[in-house]
């Protein structure tokens, strides 16, 4: 039974860590293929975040509370899916105002979310599960500011779409299951931190002073 569990914690860790490691060596070497300077720039800071994300599943602590509730699962894996989904249809560009645009949307939401994910730091988690309270950085203006540099990175890969419509779409989607996966996440995180009530009422959920 020990070696079993063991095997499964090992896993927990290793195969989420193996696929961001995957996605951010791709960024690499798309980086390296890039034809434009800004698309270097874009590719570097992504793989940047994909790298972060991987190192910290591999040094998190084990959770303080676990979720059991299989929909707050799906969300969570439905919203990571539907970036992705952006990623692809974002890959054929626009043109003119509208890429440059973008591009500043991509780079600014990239760099608020490597800033977050860094002050995160060991509490990252993908699915709602609690490893702490974190209070401090931008989390002291709003309780979710990774998911609000990954929206607006992603509106920024929209925006710059040849398929504008169908991007924006897919983008409000992304929207969507966030919001409902800072839910999930908060309801965890009030059960397990008596002070989480009060964190979250002088806080907004993503955009600060706002929403």
């Amino acid at each position: 039974m020990g070696s079993h569990g063991a095997l499964h914690r090992a896993a927990a860790r290793l195969l989420p860590a193996g696929l961001f490691a995957a996605v951010a060596v791709l960024n690499l070497h798309a980086a390296l293929v890039a034809d434009t300077r800004t698309t270097t720039i874009h590719q570097l800071l992504s793989a940047a975040l994909w790298f972060m994300f991987a190192a910290l599943v591999l040094i998190r602590p084990v959770p303080l509370r676990r979720t059991s509730d299989r929909t707050a699962v799906a969300v969570a894996f439905g919203a990571q899916g539907a970036v992705i989904v952006l990623g692809v249809i974002g890959g054929d560009a626009g043109t003119g105002a509208r890429v440059a645009v973008g591009s500043v949307l991509l780079a600014a939401g990239l760099v608020f979310a490597l800033v977050s994910v860094a002050v995160l730091g060991r509490c990252f988690g993908v699915l709602p599960d609690v490893r702490g309270l974190v209070t401090r950085g931008p989390y002291r203006f709003v309780r979710h500011p990774l998911y609000l540099g990954e929206l607006v990175a992603a509106l920024g890969v929209a925006v710059g779409a040849q398929r504008l419509v169908l991007a924006i779409v897919v983008w409000a989607l992304c929207v969507v299951l966030q919001l409902a996966r800072t839910r999930y996440e908060e309801s965890s995180l009030a059960a397990e931190f008596p002070e989480y009530e009060a964190y979250s009422q002088r806080t907004k959920r993503l955009v600060p002073f706002l929403v």
